[in-house]
């Protein structure tokens, strides 16, 4: 009798690490889709609440209805609810604001209706709409916006310019234009994109020595700077002003006193050990040395007069 074929045993084994990967992108997946739309049974009725009130403003901003009776007025106080629970939410940013995560959803369709607001800019009501509503946009897109376009700083952009014709048109409204009042996580997110869009035009051929082609950022760095001095973080204030190469403009502001230079003095003392370049270095330098000498500290001025060889100013100050 014929010996039976020895049967060739079946691989049953699972790749584990297949698995494993699988499984994590699929929480990674379900956990993304989470930060976008919660599930209403794990809200609170407060929230609940806070929910459905904004996604009510919204219906109502864009007119989702086509309702002949919502009118301007009425969108801009469906905006105003929106606005003010989203300040008082990114005021003090400890994690996502509840505002902010209930209207991600709806950040493409709010966008859709910012592209179609048309109308002559002579129109006050419109233009404090699009404006206002320009601003809302800007702070959604600080976490949803798409990090190469810089969406969160073009809405601004644009809302400045809007709020600026409001301005020429004598409307008391234009002083809404509050970066501040959007809390200090959005002000440093528009700092970092300022950043890189100043970097992105000296790459693309604007003159880093003049000011024409930057005039709509160094428009909004010179809010953010005295802001940030103002708000204990003067060094995030020398960082935004050593990016887009306008250090000097430290020497005229107003909220440097003897309470926090000694921060801003020791914090571009520090810098300048990190510049490579001879006349970055020994501009950070001199900007101490100005501004200790503006405090009328002459010793701590005296010791980096000696550090960048300034010696001509040495008689001066031992004379004080």
């Amino acid at each position: 009798m014929a010996p039976k074929d020895e049967e060739t045993p079946v691989d049953i084994t699972v790749d584990t690490a297949t698995t494993k990967k699988n499984d994590k992108d699929a929480k990674k997946s379900k956990q993304s889709n989470d930060d976008i739309v919660e599930d209403d049974n794990a809200l609170s009725e407060e929230d609940k609440e806070l929910k459905e009130r904004l996604e009510t403003c919204v219906s109502t901003l864009i007119n989702e209805n086509n309702e002949a009776s919502v009118t301007v007025p009425i969108r801009l106080q469906a905006l105003d609810v929106m606005v003010t629970e989203l300040r008082s939410a990114t005021s003090s940013m400890t994690s996502v604001p509840k505002p902010l995560k209930f209207l991600r959803p709806k950040f493409d369709l709010l966008k859709k209706y910012y592209g179609s607001i048309e109308g002559d800019n002579s129109d006050k009501e419109l233009l404090f709409l699009r404006a206002r509503l320009a601003d809302v946009l800007s702070v959604l897109a600080m976490t949803l916006g798409k990090h190469e376009d810089r969406e969160s700083l073009n809405f601004k952009l644009k809302g400045t310019k809007d709020f600026g014709a409001l301005k020429q048109l004598g409307d008391t409204r234009a002083s809404d234009d509050n970066l501040g009042s959007w809390g200090h996580e959005f002000v440093r997110s528009l700092a970092g994109e300022i950043g890189q869009e100043y970097n992105s035009r000296v790459i693309d051929g604007a003159d880093p020595e003049k000011d024409e082609p930057f005039a709509d950022l160094l428009g909004m760095v010179d809010v953010i700077v005295p802001f940030n001095v103002s708000h204990n973080a003067e060094a995030e204030a020398v960082d935004l002003l050593i990016e887009v190469q306008r250090l000097a403009k430290i020497l005229d502001l107003d909220s440097i006193d003897e309470n926090n230079y000694k921060r801003v003095c020791l914090y571009l003392i520090k810098t300048a050990d990190y510049m490579s370049d001879p006349d970055d270095y020994a501009e950070v330098l001199d900007s101490a040395y100005q501004l200790f000498v503006k405090q009328e500290q002459y010793f701590d001025a005296l010791r980096v007069a000696l550090r960048i060889g300034n010696d001509d100013s040495i008689p001066d100050l031992l004379a004080k």
